[in-house]
């Protein structure tokens, strides 16, 4: 069995911001894109990449993207370096995954999350319980957001950086 970033960081409370973007996400109203960068205004569609078998490749058109999974959002905002990944799998509605290293980098960060309207986006795979949200045009936050590593998501797995599928070093 893996070791979790909840076993890893013991009993230490939820963040007030993981809250307040959690009492949001109950409200079916938003989606959330994480960054590290504390001040756009209007977030703009940009290309997205995958990495199957370590070769870059387009994944879609470009978008602004985001999760109704406020998790989603506050892992990307805060573990932006190498050695991630998150996705969806079978019985899931969502997972995160990382190295120590770059849980390490996180430490004593300040991620953001940009709440943005739910109606202006679309489900990737046109599926409602998708974890990716998509929109081709500029999108206005309705909030910020201020995540610190006490609002990441405690279910996060913590790997080894050689266990990805593709090589995110």
């Amino acid at each position: 069995m893996r070791k979790t970033f909840e076993q890893a960081r013991g009993d230490q409370e939820i963040g007030e911001g993981a809250r307040l973007l959690h009492d949001l996400e109950k409200t079916g109203k938003y989606v959330f894109h994480g960054s590290s960068s504390p001040d756009i205004s209007e977030l703009e569609p940009r290309q997205a990449y995958d990495y199957p078998n370590g070769i870059q490749q387009k994944h879609g058109h470009p978008c602004v993207a985001a999760s109704q999974f406020a998790d989603i959002a506050i892992f990307r905002a805060l573990v932006t370096a190498n050695s991630t990944q998150f996705g969806q799998r079978r019985g899931e509605p969502y997972f995160c995954a990382a190295s120590q290293e770059a849980f390490d980098a996180a430490k004593g960060k300040t991620g953001y999350v940009y709440v943005l309207p739910k109606s202006q986006f679309a489900p990737m795979h046109g599926d409602n319980g998708e974890f990716e949200w998509r929109a081709e045009s500029n999108q206005k936050p309705v909030q910020i957001i201020a995540v610190t590593e006490r609002d990441l998501p405690k279910n996060i797995e913590i790997i080894n950086k050689y266990e990805l599928p593709y090589a995110n070093r």
